[in-house]
């Protein structure tokens, strides 16, 4: 772990000692810990309150909650969604561009079409020669 005096006022605004003091600035022991490292780099006072900024922007913030009518309309899309997903069968996706058979045979294809490879490879050496 790197001091704190190498910390971008990002880092900083993520360590959970910084964010105690920045939000409880009351709390002695921590207090006295930030206080005496600024006093030991006084050069780290714009990356602080940068940090400080960061960590009050961040406490402030409060997610938008949705109503019941809103809450209600999302879990019916799911269930929709599920329903529909539940009644294709596995070979109806029409994101599936290989036929069935392709997909059950693939091997013999395989084998068949290495074959047929081998024959015209082999022809046209014939012809080549």
């Amino acid at each position: 772990m790197k001091p704190y005096s190498e910390y971008s006022a990002e880092e900083l605004a993520m360590e959970n000692l910084f964010i105690r003091w920045v939000r409880f600035p009351n709390d002695p022991p921590i207090r006295s810990f930030w206080e005496n490292w600024m006093v030991k780099y006084p050069n780290k006072k714009e990356t602080i309150d940068r940090a400080r900024e960061l960590v009050l922007i961040t406490s402030e913030w409060k997610p938008e909650t949705l109503s019941n009518q809103d809450v209600n309309s999302l879990w019916d899309r799911i269930r929709t969604s599920l329903e529909i997903i539940k009644e294709r069968e596995p070979g109806d996706s029409p994101q599936d561009p290989l036929p069935e058979i392709l997909k059950s045979n693939g091997l013999i294809l395989g084998v068949i079409s290495m074959a047929l490879l081998g024959i015209l490879c082999f022809i046209l050496l014939i012809f080549i020669r």
